[in-house]
């Protein structure tokens, strides 16, 4: 079963006694059981991002084929 995690921003009000922060959720990530992890927001719809780890290695090329190109 996949997980999924809030993405959101924090606004700091600033108050004489407290400070108060406002969280907005912008979007989810989503960790799938193979271990694939993708990035939606909000702003961007039908627009899924893919997290990698940091490594040295090359980022996989992915072959839209011949029909997303013309």
């Amino acid at each position: 079963m996949p997980k999924f995690y809030n993405v959101v921003t924090r606004k700091t009000l600033n108050k004489p006694i407290n400070d108060k922060h406002i969280y907005h959720k912008v979007g989810v990530i989503k960790i799938t059981e193979n271990g694939g992890w993708f990035l939606q927001l909000y702003q961007q719809p039908n627009t899924d991002f893919m997290i990698f780890p940091n490594h040295k290695d090359n980022l996989p090329v992915i072959d839209f084929g011949s029909h997303e190109t013309e």
